[in-house]
């Protein structure tokens, strides 16, 4: 998912998602938490169809659940909630728009990149930018390096052995346990 703009946006209810929704342009991410509630939605089809039509954003990140999902879950768009509930949003009150935001388990921050697949969402700092991504070719080279190994029946394994005996992890032969 690539990005113009951000907008971290930190809801009491639905309005102030609604303001974001008129900041945004085309390309723009919308990163929203919801402060851990999981019983009401933040977003659902008709939100999310103005989003995706009329506004052209590049997509959005929920750190809370999405209703809809059914209908959404067949989009070629990239949505990523923390899950579904068909209890809609607050409407009662404020929030906040471009502030930083605690997302699943880190903090983000206007302006911070944020990378999103089928295994989840990261957001790192710009300044941070040019060192994650050459870690980043590193770690990936490493990995399809052991991924042709192991397919070529090569895998290096002897480093579990060492960390169980590092670790002094006690190994029990010939016990059956059914359960």
């Amino acid at each position: 998912m690539g990005r113009k703009s951000l907008f971290w946006i930190l809801p009491k209810s639905i309005l102030s998602i609604h303001a974001a929704m008129e900041m945004a342009g085309e390309g723009d991410v919308l990163v929203v938490s919801n402060e851990g509630d999981d019983k009401r939605a933040l977003i659902g089809e008709v939100m999310m169809t103005y989003l995706r039509y009329e506004k052209k954003i590049a997509g959005i990140v929920l750190d809370g659940p999405i209703r809809d999902i059914e209908e959404l879950s067949q989009w070629d768009f990239p949505i990523y909630a923390t899950g579904s509930t068909p209890g809609g949003p607050y409407k009662e009150g404020p929030g906040e728009i471009n502030v930083p935001i605690a997302c699943g388990e880190i903090s983000a921050y206007l302006g911070d990149i944020i990378l999103a697949d089928h295994d989840g969402v990261i957001a790192i700092p710009i300044k941070n930018a040019p060192t994650v991504l050459e870690a980043a070719r590193v770690y990936h080279e490493k990995d399809e390096a052991k991924v042709a190994a192991t397919k070529a029946g090569k895998a290096d394994r002897g480093w579990v052995k060492k960390l169980l005996e590092k670790k002094e992890v006690e190994v029990i032969d010939d016990l059956c346990v059914s359960g």
